[in-house]
């Protein structure tokens, strides 16, 4: 299966965005700001449709689009009318409405319009994958690095303010991190992968471990498991590999639940 240099390619590419995402998606599962994964994903397709009607690099406006949205999530505040989920909420409904309009108004979809919005590993190049590789490498030495103020804030923020840390620049930094691993993972497995990556396997990890430190390792490991699974599954049924992965990982959330309920 893996003879052909694409299969290889798509292996690598697999492996470095269930690594980067798995990892830096806990994060959002703790802090129970999920839905800002797929609102950084779909901004990231938003500029990289523009990307493409504009006859830009749709990899650089997509980070660029998906780093001003963390930048402006961060910024704006809620109040006590409307509360920061529901700004989150709309920033998702204009992304997703402002991709379709977008596209819409453009030329007819060719392929690599789809391949940007759905998709497709398999199609990835080796210079792309080595980007994601050299991002995974990034993700993990600054969640060795800054993982511990990441935690803080993640977990007590109030706790975190009285302690005297600037919860607001370190949210904004670890935004940017989510921002620039989905931005760069969406071009190459699609929207719909990179947030399941993001959510899934931190979702399953957090059911089944009791130490946080495990928590990074099992999600980064379901991640990745799931897709290159997904890979093998599509090759040998001629299925499309995101959707097959997207379904194993949510599987895996349910074993991990049920699995959960046996321990206690």
């Amino acid at each position: 299966m893996f003879d052909a240099a694409f299969m290889r390619v798509a292996l690598a590419a697999s492996i470095a965005a269930g690594v980067s995402l798995s990892v830096i998606g806990v994060y959002l599962v703790v802090r129970r700001t999920v839905f800002l994964g797929l609102v950084l994903a779909n901004a990231a397709t938003v500029g990289a449709a523009v990307g493409e009607v504009l006859a830009w690099s749709p990899e650089a406006t997509g980070v660029v689009a998906a780093l001003l949205t963390a930048l402006g999530l961060g910024l704006l505040p809620s109040s006590r009318l409307v509360s920061g989920e529901s700004i989150t909420a709309w920033a998702y409904a204009a992304a997703a409405s402002a991709t379709v309009l977008i596209l819409a108004a453009a030329a007819a979809p060719d392929a690599d319009t789809l391949h940007m919005l759905y998709g497709n590993v398999l199609a990835v190049s080796s210079s792309h994958a080595t980007g994601l590789g050299i991002l995974a490498v990034a993700i993990v030495t600054v969640h060795v690095v800054l993982g511990p103020r990441f935690l803080l804030i993640s977990f007590d923020a109030e706790a975190a303010q009285v302690a005297g840390v600037n919860t607001r620049a370190w949210s904004m930094c670890l935004n940017l991190s989510i921002g620039v691993a989905a931005a760069a993972a969406v071009h190459e497995v699609g929207t719909l992968l990179t947030f399941s990556l993001l959510t899934l396997p931190p979702m399953a990890s957090l059911l089944v471990t009791r130490r946080i430190g495990s928590t990074f390792l099992v999600s980064a490991a379901i991640g990745v498991t799931a897709v290159c699974a997904g890979l093998m599954v599509a090759f040998y049924m001629d299925l499309p590999p995101g959707p097959v992965a997207v379904a194993l990982l949510a599987l895996t959330v349910v074993v991990a639940a049920v699995t959960s309920r046996w321990q206690d």
